[in-house]
C-alpha cells in the first residue's frame, strides 16, 4: 500500500459516519431533533387560523450563491421520516450554481413551516463547511497532503462529513477513536517521570484501547527528535503520528530531512497545525507533510446562503 493510501486509511473516517452505520443515523436524528424542540416547544405559534396549514403545497431550497453541497444526504432522511416526499438532483460533494434548486418538498404547509428553520440552519452551515474546504483542497490538490478537520465544530460528526463533501478528511471523530497526546497531556505526563511516562502512556493505551492511531503534539526541534525516537522504536502496528505546532514549512523541512536520514519517515506520518490559512497552506502542503489540520474549516465558516420559498 503507497504512504497516501495509508495516510487515507489512518486519517478517513468515511464509514463511521455514512448511513450505513445505524450509530450514525441515531446521532443524526436526535441532533436534529433537539435543535427542532428548542426552535419549536410547544408550537409554532405564527400558524392561525390553523386550518389554512393543513394543506399540502410544494417548497423549493435554493442557492443564492454557489457552493458545495453537504448535509442533503442527512435532511433528506429528516424529511422522509416527517412524512415529507423530497426530490433532489444533487448529491453530496456536488456543486451548486446561483438560484439553482437544491431540493423540492412536498407536503403539509404545517409540518414545512415547523422544519423550516431548522432544516435551514443545518444545511447553510454544513454547505458552507463543504465549501471552505474544497478551497483549502484545491490549493493543495498538486501535492500528496491532505487537509483535514479538528474538533473545533458545533456539531461534531455533521460537521466532519462535510468536511469530507468538501474533499478533506476527517482526523478523529472525539475523544474516543484516536489517542492524541497535546500540550497539556504532555505537561502531566512530563512532570510524572518524562520521556518514560510517555511512553508508557502511548504503550497502554495501545494496549488497553487499540485506537485507530496514536499521535504526539511537539512544539520545538529539540522535542521533536525525541517523540521522533520514540515513536519509530515503538513495536506496534499503530499508525504513529506527530503533529507539528506552529512549526514554520521550513522548520519542518528540517525536520522531514532529519526523519529520513535516520530512516523514521516510514514508520510515522507527519502533521502541520496551527495558524493553517488559505494563502500559506499550499507551503506547509509543499513541506512535505501527510495531512494539515485547519480549525477554520468548521470553527469560523460562513454558512452558505440558502433560502426556502413556496
Amino acid at each position: 500500500m503507497s504512504r497516501i493510501a495509508k495516510v487515507k486509511k489512518c486519517f478517513d473516517n468515511r464509514e463511521q459516519i455514512s448511513f450505513q452505520n445505524q450509530q450514525y443515523i441515531n446521532l443524526v436524528e436526535h441532533t436534529f431533533q433537539k435543535a427542532l424542540e428548542q426552535d419549536l416547544q410547544e408550537g409554532d405559534i405564527s400558524q392561525v387560523p390553523a386550518k389554512l396549514y393543513k394543506k399540502e403545497t410544494k417548497a423549493d431550497i435554493i442557492a443564492c450563491t454557489r457552493g458545495i453541497v453537504a448535509g442533503l444526504e442527512e435532511i433528506i432522511h429528516i424529511l422522509n421520516k416527517n412524512d415529507l416526499v423530497v426530490n433532489s438532483y444533487f448529491n453530496d460533494g456536488n456543486k451548486i450554481d446561483n438560484h439553482e434548486v437544491l431540493l423540492s418538498i412536498n407536503g403539509k404547509i404545517s409540518t414545512i413551516l415547523a422544519l423550516e428553520r431548522t432544516i435551514l440552519n443545518f444545511l447553510q452551515r454544513l454547505c458552507g463547511i463543504a465549501t471552505q474546504t474544497k478551497k483549502y483542497a484545491d490549493k493543495i490538490a498538486h501535492t500528496d497532503t491532505y487537509v483535514i478537520g479538528t474538533r473545533k465544530t458545533i456539531w461534531g460528526m455533521w460537521d466532519k462529513k462535510a468536511v469530507q463533501c468538501g474533499g478533506g478528511l476527517s482526523h478523529r471523530l472525539g475523544l474516543f477513536d484516536a489517542a492524541m497526546l497535546k500540550e497539556n497531556h504532555l505537561k502531566i505526563l512530563k512532570e510524572n517521570h518524562g520521556f518514560q511516562a510517555i511512553k508508557n502512556s502511548i504503550e497502554q493505551t495501545i494496549k488497553k484501547n487499540n485506537p485507530r492511531f496514536v499521535e504526539i503534539e511537539v512544539s520545538g526541534a529539540r522535542e521533536f527528535h525525541k517523540i521522533a525516537d520514540l515513536l519509530a522504536n515503538l513495536n506496534t502496528s499503530t499508525p504513529k503520528v506527530i503533529m507539528f505546532d506552529h512549526f514554520s514549512p521550513t522548520k519542518i523541512k528540517g525536520c522531514l530531512a532529519e526523519a529520513k536520514d535516520k530512516n523514521y519517515y516510514q514508520k510515522i506520518f507527519f502533521e502541520a497545525s496551527g495558524n493553517i490559512t488559505l494563502d500559506n497552506i499550499r507551503d506547509y502542503a509543499e513541506a512535505g507533510v501527510d495531512v494539515i489540520s485547519c480549525g477554520a474549516l468548521t470553527h469560523s465558516v460562513k454558512s452558505l446562503d440558502l433560502s426556502m420559498l413556496f
